[in-house]
C-alpha cells in the first residue's frame, strides 16, 4: 500500500499543473489507499494540525444549509470531495523530506506547463488537444489583439493561471534563497506563464507573492527592479498583453459586467447576513438578485472567493473560512522558523507563498469553484503542514 501511496503522490504532484484527471486519481488513490488501511488497523490515518478549524468550517457550512429550511436541495455539498486532497497528501507523505520532494515534482510539471504556454501564447499552439482529437481551447487575448490567452492543458485560462501559482510560488522561493541558474529560469518561464493569461487575479497574486519575498530578503529594491524588468520585458514582447492589461483595470465598460456580479452578490449578503442563502444553494435562489442588476453579465458565481462565500453560508461561514486559513498561514510562519537555514526552506516557504498566492487570487475570481485550483489549493495545505511537523 505504501508503493501504491507513493505513486499516487507522484502521479498528484506532477498532475495538479498538468491534467485534471491525474489529480483526481491522485488524490482518489490517496484517500482509497488510507481507507483501505484504516480498515486493517494501519496507523495512516490520524490526526492533521487543522482538524479543529476544519470541524469549525463544516459545522458552519452545515449550518448555514439547515438554516435556509431545504437542506436536501443542498446539492453543492458535492464540490466538497476535495478536501480528500488534503487528508490524502498529508496522511501518506511520510515526513518532511517526502513533503519537500513533492514540492520538487510538482515545481517540475509547473515549469513544463508555463514553458508550454509561453509557447501557446506566441504561437497560439494547442498540440494536447490536437492530439486526443478534442476542441482545442486557445483564444485571442481580446478581440483582435495581437497573442493568445495561455491555457497550458487546461479547459480556460483561469485554471491555468491559478494552478501555476504554487509552482511559481516554489520557484521563487528557491531563486531568492538558493539562486543558479535552473531556479531563477523557472521562475521566470512561470512569472511569464501567468502574465500571458488573462487572469487578473493571478497577475495580483504575482505581485503580492513577489513583494512579500522582497521583504523578506530585506532586498526590496532589486527585487522590485528584477520584476520591473521582468514585466517589462512581457509588455514589450507582447502587443496583447499591453492591449488587454489597461483595459482590465482602467476602462468602466470593460468592468461593468464584474461590477454588475458584485453588486448583486452584495445585496444577497445585506439580505441574508447571518448564513446566506444555504451553503450548496447558491444556484438555485440567487436569480432574483441578479434580476436587479441586468448589467451583470454572468449568473455562475460571485467572481470573489470571499464573496461568494458570504453570500452562500453567510458572515458566519466566511468567518469560519478565514479561521482556517488565517490558521494555516500561522502554521506556515512556524514552518518557516522550524525550517530557516535547511534544505526544507525554500520547500516551505514556496507552498507558503502559493497558499497566499490562490487566496489573493481568488480576489477576482470564484476559483475554488474549479476542481483543479480547489484540489491545487488544499494538497498545497497538506504539504504546508506536513512541513511544520516534520
Amino acid at each position: 500500500m505504501r508503493r501504491g501511496a507513493r505513486a499516487c503522490l507522484v502521479l498528484t504532484a506532477w498532475s495538479i499543473p498538468l491534467s485534471t484527471t491525474g489529480m483526481e486519481l491522485g488524490v482518489g488513490g490517496l484517500a482509497l489507499l488510507a481507507g483501505v488501511a484504516w480498515t486493517k488497523g494501519l496507523r495512516v490515518v490520524r490526526r492533521t494540525p487543522l482538524d479543529t478549524v476544519l470541524a469549525i468550517f463544516f459545522a458552519a457550512l452545515a449550518v448555514s444549509t439547515l438554516a435556509s429550511g431545504r437542506p436536501l436541495e443542498a446539492v453543492g455539498w458535492q464540490r466538497l470531495w476535495v478536501v480528500a486532497g488534503y487528508f490524502g497528501v498529508y496522511w501518506w507523505l511520510d515526513d518532511r523530506d517526502a513533503a519537500v520532494r513533492f514540492a520538487g515534482g510538482l515545481l517540475v510539471a509547473g515549469v513544463i506547463a508555463g514553458a508550454y504556454g509561453v509557447l501557446q501564447h506566441y504561437t497560439g499552439a494547442d498540440w494536447y488537444r490536437a492530439l486526443l482529437g478534442r476542441e482545442l481551447r486557445v483564444r485571442p487575448r481580446i478581440g483582435g489583439a495581437h497573442g493568445f490567452a495561455s491555457v497550458g492543458f487546461f479547459r480556460n485560462y483561469v485554471t491555468y493561471a491559478h494552478v501555476l501559482i504554487v509552482p511559481f510560488g516554489l520557484a521563487l522561493a528557491r531563486a531568492a534563497y538558493r539562486g543558479g541558474a535552473a531556479a531563477i529560469t523557472s521562475a521566470i518561464v512561470l512569472g511569464l506563464a501567468l502574465i500571458f493569461s488573462t487572469a487578473r487575479g493571478a497577475w495580483l497574486a504575482v505581485l503580492v507573492m513577489g513583494a512579500i519575498v522582497a521583504a523578506l530578503r530585506g532586498r526590496g529594491l532589486a527585487m522590485i527592479l528584477v520584476a520591473a524588468l521582468v514585466i517589462g520585458g512581457a509588455w514589450l514582447a507582447s502587443p496583447g498583453f499591453r492591449q488587454q492589461v489597461i483595459p482590465s483595470f482602467t476602462e468602466r465598460a470593460t468592468n461593468a459586467g464584474r461590477l454588475g456580479i458584485y453588486r448583486a452578490n452584495l445585496d444577497i449578503v445585506h439580505d441574508h447576513p447571518l448564513f446566506g442563502l444555504g451553503f450548496g444553494r447558491y444556484q438555485r435562489d440567487s436569480g432574483p438578485y441578479y434580476d436587479r442588476h441586468p448589467d451583470a453579465d454572468r449568473r455562475s458565481h460571485a467572481h470573489n472567493n470571499f464573496l461568494q462565500l458570504a453570500a452562500e453560508a453567510g458572515l458566519v461561514g466566511l468567518a469560519a473560512f478565514m479561521l482556517l486559513y488565517t490558521t494555516a498561514l500561522r502554521y506556515g510562519v512556524e514552518a518557516l522558523a522550524r525550517t530557516a537555514g535547511g534544505p526544507a526552506y525554500a520547500s516551505t516557504l514556496g507552498a507558503w507563498l502559493g497558499l497566499v498566492g490562490i487566496l489573493v487570487g481568488g480576489l477576482t475570481h470564484y476559483t475554488l469553484g474549479d476542481n483543479e485550483v480547489a484540489v491545487t489549493l488544499w494538497v498545497t495545505l497538506a504539504v504546508l503542514m506536513r512541513l511544520w511537523d516534520g
